[in-house]
Order: structure tokens, then C-alpha cells, then sequence
């Protein structure tokens, strides 16, 4: 699913790197605490796995797909006068919240759940919805199985022999106003259950006491014109001498 900072694109080579932890660590377990819209705990194998995220929209829409494969609530097509009804009716009952969630995250530019407006191909005369929910649905088989989760990060406990992949908010980009964290904190919890998990972390910089596993320049939009953008090269840390 399209989503805001989505590793998609990056899968390929992410997953691999992955999954080589989880199977030389023989992990039964595999976690991503910010699990986005599940682009990359979709290709994992392993015996249980968990995607948790803060945001209760995407979970709420993650897991109505996962039960509900054919998206059968879903219009045809959404035109910017049903985007804006329903962006403004979003908290009023009107539509229910997987309705809501599917139109927030599937016609909103870039997967920014309203926040970057209604989207638009790149000559701006056509709306994107269909081609997302195409790939949600295409997306919807390899969510079986999944555990998902509406908690933040800080809410996991008691954590041993996992492999925990990390995407959170690049610090230092635009982000949603509840994905606010401070990173300080962050790293200290990835240096605490690294001690007896493999931690991963997606991320532009972290500090000295990790080291960079792969790294891949990617060029990252921020503007509903979707040409502005800023390059930037995209990292795997873990935590030296795991």
C-alpha cells in the first residue's frame, strides 16, 4: 500500500538482508513496529509475524483488507468532490472509519492520509485511486497471516530472539503530526532490545554506535507538484558488535 516513506521500491533489496537475519538467527518471531503500509513485512517469511503502527487509520484499513480481500466497499472511482466530503466528514460518523481510511490513504497524494491532498498523476488531470487500490488489492493475499497492531513503538515489552525491523520517521522530513517522537529515545530503546534481539533500522543517519549494513541514494518527494524533492541516502543500521 502506498504510504507515506513506503520501502516498496526498496523491498527488493531490503527484504533480502532481512530475511538472511531471520533465518541464520533461526528467529521465530519478526516484528516492525512502524509497519507502514505493510510493504515490507508482506515478502517476510516467518513463523509469526507482527506489524504495529500508531496510526489507528492504517491499521484499521490493514486489517479490513486482510479480512476482506475483494475491498468490497470500495467505489470505482473518487473524484475530488467525494475526497473533500469525506475528508470533512472523516470524524462525523458519515462513512465508516475503513471507508474513511481507504479514500485517506489510497486518493491522497503520496499516501499522506489527507494531509498532501487529493492526488493526481503527474499532468494533474487524473486521479491516482484507481491505480492504488489495484495494488491494494493485488497486496491483499500476502497480508494473511500478519498480526496487526495499533500501539506505539514504546509499547512493546519483554522482546527475545527477534528479528525488530525499524522504519521510523526520517528525522528531519515531514512527517504526520503522530509520528512525533524523540529520536534520543528512540535510539536508546533500539540499544536496549538490541541486547537480545536484531535490531534494523531504516534511516538517513544514526548515531556512531551503530553501523551501516546497506545504503541506496533515493530521491524523496515532499510536495503535492511531485517533482520537488531533496536526495538522500537511505541506510540499514544495526547496533555495532551484534
Amino acid at each position: 500500500m502506498v504510504f507515506m516513506g513506503s520501502k516498496d521500491r526498496l523491498s527488493k533489496e531490503i527484504c533480502p538482508i532481512i530475511q538472511k537475519y531471520i533465518d541464520e538467527t533461526d528467529a521465530k518471531v519478526y516484528i516492525e513496529p512502524f509497519v507502514g503500509g505493510a510493504n515490507v513485512i508482506d515478502k517476510i517469511k516467518c513463523i509469526k509475524r507482527i506489524g504495529i503502527d500508531i496510526n489507528l487509520p492504517l491499521i484499521t484499513l490493514l486489517k479490513y483488507v486482510q479480512n476482506h480481500p475483494d475491498i468490497s466497499i470500495a467505489p470505482e472511482d473518487v473524484s475530488f468532490e467525494h475526497y473533500a466530503d469525506v475528508r470533512s466528514n472523516q470524524n462525523t460518523g458519515k462513512y465508516s472509519p475503513e471507508y474513511v481510511a481507504l479514500i485517506g490513504y489510497c486518493a491522497s497524494y503520496g499516501g499522506r492520509y489527507f494531509d498532501g491532498g487529493y492526488g493526481r498523476d503527474a499532468r494533474g488531470d487524473r486521479g491516482i485511486y484507481k491505480e492504488r487500490l489495484r495494488n491494494l488489492k493485488e497486496q491483499a493475499p500476502k497480508l494473511d497471516g500478519i498480526k496487526f497492531y495499533n500501539h506505539d513503538y514504546k509499547d512493546l515489552t519483554d522482546i527475545k530472539n527477534a528479528v525488530i525491523y525499524c522504519d521510523p520517521p526520517y528525522r528531519g522530513v515531514k512527517r504526520y503530526s503522530k509520528q512525533q517522537i524523540d529520536y534520543e529515545e528512540f535510539y536508546d530503546w533500539c540499544r536496549k532490545y538490541s541486547e537480545n534481539n536484531i535490531v534494523i533500522v531504516s534511516e538517513f543517519e544514526m548515531p556512531d554506535d551503530f553501523e551501516c549494513i546497506w545504503e541506496k541514494p533515493r530521491k524523496i518527494l515532499q510536495k503535492s507538484d511531485r517533482i520537488t524533492g531533496i536526495t538522500k541516502v537511505e541506510h540499514l543500521f544495526v547496533l555495532k558488535n551484534k
